[in-house]
C-alpha cells in the first residue's frame, strides 16, 4: 500500500482517539445518550431488567416434563456370610397437567416482575437525566459566572484609574484609593472561587458520564424548549408517564395472581407420570419392567392454611388500590409545585433583565457624574456594587429557570 494511504490511516487514528473526542462540545442529549449508555446506576438496573426476563423463562418451566435418570448398586451380605450384590436403573418422567391455575398465576406474575423492573429503570433514568441537566447547567452558570467577574474587575480597574488621578488631583480621599484596590481583590476571589466551583461542577458531569474525573469538558447549548401547555394538561401527562404509578398498576396484577395461586389450593391437582426400570443381580443380566399411571390429589383439609392464604392476597389487592390513589394524589401535588416553581422562574427573568438595565445604565450616568465632579465615590461604588448585583442575580434566575423546568419534566416522567 502506498505512503499516502498509512498517512490517511495515522491521521484517522488520531481524530478518533479519546484525547481528540473529548475535545468536541458535548449537547445536553449527548450528555444524556452517555449517562444511558455508561452510568452506574441504570447499568445495575438494566442488570435487575435481565434477571427478571430470567424468572419468566422459569415461570414457563413448570409446564413442560421433568425427566430423571437413576442407577444404583446394591451389596448385602447375608447372616451366613453370603454376599449378594443388585443392580438396578430407572429412567421417570412427570408432567404436571393441571394445578388449579397456580402456573398460570406464577407467569402472570414473572411478567410483572418484568414490567416493575422496566419501570424501576424508568425512574431511575429520569433520575439520572435531571442530575446531568443539573451538572450541565451548572456548568454553564459558572463559565457566565468567570465571564461576569472577569468584566467585573476590568469595570473596578477603570474606576481605581479614574479615581487614582482624582486622588493625584486632590479631589478625592486616600481611603477611597484603598477601598476601590480592595474591591478587585475582591472581584478577583469571586472569580478565583467561580473557576474552582467550575471545575467540581464538570468533575460531578464526568461522574454521572462514567467518564474520568478530570476529562476535558466542553459544552453547547441552544436553548429551543417548547411551551409547557397548561396544568391540567400536565397532571394528565404525569399520570399516563410516571414510572411509580405505571409500578404500582403493574404490582395489581401481580397481587391478582398471587390470589389466584392461594385459591389453586382449593382444586385438585392432576399429573401424568411414566417410568422404565432395569434390575437384577449381573450388571448385563438384567430384567426390565415400566409403568404408567395418572396421578389425581384432591385436598381435604389444611388447617385452613388455604383459606387464610386467600384472605390474605385478597387485602393486599384491596390495598394496593388505595395505594393507586394515594400515589395518583401525590403525583398532582408535585405536579403543581413544579409548575408554580417553574412559572415563578420563568416570570422573575424579566424582572431581573429590567433590573440589569436599569443598574446599568445607573452606573453610567454615576460614573459620568463623578468624571464631572457632581457625584462623590461613595455614591460610585454603591451604584457599581448593585450593577454587580443586578449580573449575578440575572444568571442565578437564568439557571434556577432551566433547572426548574429540568425538575418539571422529571416530576412529568419525561426522560428526554
Amino acid at each position: 500500500m502506498s505512503l499516502r494511504f498509512y498517512s490517511a490511516l495515522i491521521v484517522l487514528f488520531f481524530f478518533l482517539t479519546p484525547a481528540a473526542l473529548a475535545q468536541q462540545a458535548l449537547t445536553i442529549q449527548d450528555c444524556i445518550s452517555l449517562a444511558r449508555e455508561n452510568n452506574p446506576r441504570l447499568v445495575q438496573s438494566r442488570t435487575s431488567i435481565q434477571r427478571a426476563n430470567a424468572g419468566v423463562t422459569l415461570a414457563h418451566s413448570s409446564y413442560y416434563p421433568t425427566f430423571d435418570l437413576s442407577s444404583r448398586y446394591r451389596n448385602t451380605e447375608t447372616f451366613s456370610g453370603e454376599r449378594e450384590g443388585s443392580y438396578s436403573t430407572s429412567i421417570s418422567l412427570d408432567y404436571p397437567l393441571y394445578r388449579g391455575g397456580y402456573r398460570r398465576a406464577a407467569v402472570k406474575a414473572a411478567l410483572v416482575e418484568v414490567d416493575v423492573a422496566e419501570e424501576s429503570y424508568r425512574f431511575s433514568e429520569s433520575q439520572v437525566v435531571l442530575e446531568v441537566k443539573q451538572a450541565f447547567f451548572k456548568i454553564l452558570q459558572k463559565e457566565e459566572q468567570i465571564a461576569l467577574t472577569e468584566d467585573m474587575v476590568n469595570r473596578r480597574n477603570e474606576d481605581l484609574v479614574l479615581i487614582r488621578l482624582k486622588y493625584d488631583s486632590g479631589r478625592e480621599s486616600l481611603p477611597a484609593v484603598e477601598e476601590a484596590a480592595a474591591s478587585i481583590l475582591r472581584a478577583e476571589y469571586e472569580k478565583k472561587r467561580a473557576e474552582e466551583e467550575l471545575a467540581l461542577a464538570k468533575i460531578d458531569l464526568n461522574l454521572l458520564l462514567s467518564r474520568p474525573r478530570r476529562a476535558e469538558v466542553s459544552l453547547e447549548y441552544t436553548s429551543n424548549e417548547a411551551e409547557m401547555p397548561s396544568l391540567a394538561v400536565l397532571i394528565e401527562e404525569a399520570k399516563a408517564e410516571r414510572s411509580e404509578l405505571r409500578s404500582e398498576k403493574a404490582n395489581t396484577g401481580a397481587l391478582e395472581a398471587q390470589v389466584i395461586q392461594a385459591r389453586s389450593s382449593y382444586f385438585p391437582t392432576v399429573s401424568l407420570s411414566s417410568s422404565l426400570g432395569w434390575q437384577g443381580s449381573e450388571f448385563l443380566e438384567q430384567t426390565n419392567d415400566w409403568s404408567f399411571g395418572v396421578n389425581l390429589s384432591l385436598p381435604i383439609f389444611d388447617g385452613f392454611s388455604t383459606k387464610v392464604k386467600v384472605q390474605q392476597a385478597t387485602l393486599s389487592l384491596e390495598n394496593q388500590e388505595a395505594r393507586i390513589r394515594e400515589v395518583e394524589e401525590m403525583i398532582e401535588e408535585e405536579i403543581e409545585q413544579a409548575y408554580s416553581t417553574w412559572e415563578l422562574a420563568r416570570s422573575i427573568i424579566e424582572v431581573n433583565e429590567r433590573t440589569l438595565e436599569a443598574a446599568r445604565n445607573m452606573y453610567r450616568l454615576t460614573k459620568l457624574q463623578y468624571e464631572q465632579g457632581l457625584s462623590s465615590y461613595f455614591f460610585l461604588q454603591q451604584k457599581e456594587s448593585d450593577l454587580t448585583q443586578a449580573e449575578n442575580s440575572k444568571l442565578d434566575a437564568l439557571f434556577n429557570l432551566r433547572v426548574s423546568r429540568a425538575r418539571l419534566e422529571k416530576t412529568l416522567g419525561r426522560i428526554n
